[in-house]
């Protein structure tokens, strides 16, 4: 009965531990408190949006956008009527529309900037 060497074959495509070190990156993350004021910006097929908002107890909140990002948002969603934090995933934003469509629109923010402050 012959022996396999399974370690060999891991060590050529696992790495070494030092390897893995130098591709762990670590995104430290300021903690959203509640009363702080957040900004944020999040990407669409049509331009950036900018907006802000204040955390809650509730989670969910709104989001208070920039007039050019409300104007973008209207060209992709003309009955856009609010824009939320995602409930479930605060990476991500909701857009509300007053009419029926499939699924709810959403996107990642991919810039978030945490201030303390008082509501």
């Amino acid at each position: 009965m012959g022996v396999i060497d399974i370690l060999g074959e891991q060590e050529e495509t696992l790495g070494t531990a030092e390897d893995l070190r130098e591709e762990i990156v670590v995104e430290v993350m300021q903690p959203e408190l509640s009363g702080s004021l957040v900004k944020i910006e999040f990407e669409t097929s049509v331009g950036l949006c900018k907006g802000f908002y204040y955390v809650s107890e509730v989670g969910h909140e709104e989001i208070n956008l920039e007039p050019d990002s409300v104007d973008i948002l209207k060209m992709l969603f003309p009955t856009c009527n609010g824009v939320f934090v995602h409930q479930n995933n605060r990476d991500w934003v909701e857009i509300s529309v007053s009419e029926p469509i499939q699924g709810i629109p959403e996107y990642k923010i991919y810039n978030r900037i945490v201030s303390p402050g008082a509501i």
